[in-house]
């Protein structure tokens, strides 16, 4: 395996990537785009699958989202949907602009709210080749709908108003314990975070008013409209996204099928559930990267 670092700019803003290649290729390969979840960069469990991935042929371009990990922008650790499917449409571009990478045989890998954003993208750039959704958050109106204490929900409200009228970040904590103020509260969240990325300098911490537009999140809705292979992988323990609404797309989705695992939201990174969650991830990316295809006809699907 080879491993370099890139940049691509998305408005001018540097994005930092990591591209996994593997050895002793003389022809274009397929390669997978890799984006992580809620507070995640691309350091945080996505190399134990990008290797796998190098290992079976196929390359992978993992990125960080402007204002988050090594890439550019300010204020740090801001979240914003929209810019951050900005991000994702600028790394397909980047990865099928390097060298050996065959353009029409790169496919979306997406785990929790990246998970959604690669259904996103797939229905939105019709070259994507296929998608590997793990974990996926298809659905945020459960998550903004369920039962939590006022006095919580209210103090959520205020930070993400005084930050949207003050245009200057007012963060609130990514996980914490059931009634505290955090935006995630599953009793996985903290933990997990912790295990998975502490020691990649993760901060406990986001920016408020971009939890707004979680409730409006709903990939589930469009997933009629996703025409390429979709792999959706599900943790019959993950308490942190609806777990319905991933049976809903894989339901809606034409070409779409289902994995379940007994995890929870995190579980797919730890010893003893990667090489089950990351083996069915390889043999449906060959099975669907492994021969050419033509560039898809037609204009690309509306992205709202």
């Amino acid at each position: 395996m080879n491993v370099s670092e890139l940049t691509f700019a998305v408005d001018g803003v540097r994005c930092a990537a990591t591209l996994y290649r593997p050895d002793e290729h003389t022809e274009e390969v397929p390669c997978v785009v890799m984006g992580h979840g809620l507070s995640l960069t691309r350091r945080d469990g996505i190399p134990d699958y990008a290797a796998r991935f190098a290992a079976a042929g196929l390359a992978a371009f993992a990125f960080d989202y402007r204002c988050w990990g090594d890439s550019d922008g300010e204020p740090r650790r801001w979240f914003s949907v929209r810019r951050q499917l900005e991000d994702w449409h600028a790394a397909t571009d980047a990865a099928r602009a390097v060298e050996g990478v065959d353009p029409n045989r790169v496919a979306v890998w997406g785990m929790s709210l990246g998970g959604g954003h690669a259904l996103h993208i797939a229905r939105t750039d019709r070259r994507i080749a296929a998608v590997v959704a793990l974990v996926p958050m298809t659905d945020g109106l459960p998550l903004a709908l369920a039962p939590a204490p006022l006095k919580v929900v209210l103090r959520l409200m205020a930070r993400a108003l005084r930050e949207t009228l003050g245009w200057r970040p007012v963060t609130v904590q990514v996980a914490g314990a059931p009634g505290e103020l955090a935006a995630l509260v599953a009793p996985e969240a903290l933990p997990g975070f912790t295990r998975l990325a502490a020691g990649n300098g993760w901060h406990n911490e986001i920016s408020s008013s971009g939890l707004y537009g979680v409730a409006r999140y709903r990939p589930v809705r469009r997933a009629s409209q996703i025409a390429p292979p979709v792999l959706l992988q599900l943790g019959d323990n993950d308490a942190m996204v609806p777990l319905a609404a991933i049976e809903k797309t894989a339901a809606r989705a034409p070409r779409a099928e289902l994995r379940r695992y007994p995890i929870d939201h995190f579980g797919c990174f730890w010893p003893e559930h990667i090489d089950l969650v990351a083996g069915d991830q390889i043999t449906f990316l060959h099975h669907h990267l492994s021969k050419r295809r033509p560039v898809p006809e037609g204009p690309p699907a509306p992205a709202s």
